[in-house]
């Protein structure tokens, strides 16, 4: 693991404003990385340290952030292993601060983002997570899309029927999120066999949500709040995200079910209307084929691959043999 400089975010006795660490993580994508780094540093917020998780194949990423070296909040992190669940956790132990902001890569976050996301945090101590607005920076549509989350109003969400009522899976993405740290550790950590790069392709946040939810923690979605993404995709690489996305959600409702929590059963429901009952049934009345096949068989793949790996249950991880 290399650093190019250690953290020393402003800790001044007389700075009583809250100390943060922001994490992004990151694999093969310099350029991107370069841009959302620099928004992070024009932050407005005085009292945070950025933490660069790489697990880049080559050393661009390292050496496009050189020129950042000389700032002292930055810890850049490198290390062998793949997965965002992993870099979240390696960015979690890492942390020095209680509250921890999260985006990705490709975003980039406007100058009181860090600042509105601990806000958000601190109005709301019962919650182990908060999430805002993903929005899609300029793109052409007729050439593909980005992934967006969009809340219609601000929830503080209590139970797993809240969970449902929120959007289920898509209430919130990490490309916008904050955590308070010891409630993460409380849960276990990041589960590291979820997101891209890992066994369960994705969805490591929708996982952290609702076992914080089970331990009787809250989650916080706020739509006052946002971050802009650039991760544009084609309509066909967006189709296989999708059935990424089915797939790990598919397989942490299988797991939570054999952790002995009966109501993945009522999530399960919710979220096959949501991405394969409704689509279908609304394509079958515009007369349409409807795009959901493969989704079907996502879920249902996910699904028994998460019965068949083993699982801790005191966390309720994965802990593949």
């Amino acid at each position: 693991m290399l650093t190019l400089s250690s953290s020393s975010a402003s800790t001044s006795s007389t700075d009583a404003v809250t100390q943060v660490s922001v994490v992004i993580c990151t694999r093969n994508r310099a350029s991107d990385l370069l841009r959302a780094t620099e928004s992070v540093l024009a932050s407005t917020h005085t009292n945070f340290e950025l933490l660069v998780i790489d697990q880049s194949d080559s050393d661009a990423s390292e050496h496009i952030m050189q020129p950042l070296s000389h700032d002292s909040r930055l810890r850049y992190v490198r290390t062998a292993g793949v997965g965002v669940g992993l870099a979240r956790n390696i960015g979690i132990n890492a942390a020095q601060a209680e509250y921890l902001v999260m985006t990705d890569d490709d975003c980039v976050v406007s100058p009181t983002w860090v600042n509105d996301m601990v806000q958000a945090l601190e109005a709301h101590p019962e919650s182990a997570m908060v999430f805002c607005d993903v929005v899609a920076a300029p793109h052409d549509s007729a050439l593909g899309w980005i992934t967006v989350s969009l809340a219609d109003r601000n929830r503080t969400i209590k139970s797993i029927r809240d969970w449902c009522a929120a959007g289920g899976g898509n209430t919130g993405i990490g490309a916008g999120v904050a955590m308070r740290r010891s409630m993460m550790l409380a849960i276990g950590g990041i589960d590291e066999h979820l997101g891209s790069g890992s066994m369960f392709r994705s969805a490591w946040e929708t996982d952290a949500a609702l076992r914080s939810l089970l331990r009787g923690f809250t989650i916080y979605r706020t739509k006052d709040i946002s971050v802009e993404h650039y991760g544009f995709r084609s309509h066909t690489d967006g189709r296989t995200l999708m059935k990424r996305y089915i797939f790990g959600m598919a397989a942490i409702y299988a797991k939570l079910l054999k952790c002995g929590h009966p109501a993945m059963l009522l999530v399960c429901g919710c979220e096959l209307w949501r991405v394969i009952i409704g689509p279908t049934l609304s394509s079958l009345r515009r007369f349409q084929r409807p795009p959901v096949f493969n989704r079907a068989i996502a879920f249902a793949q996910g699904f028994l691959k998460g019965l068949k790996t083993p699982v801790d249950r005191k966390t309720c991880t994965f802990r593949p043999q």
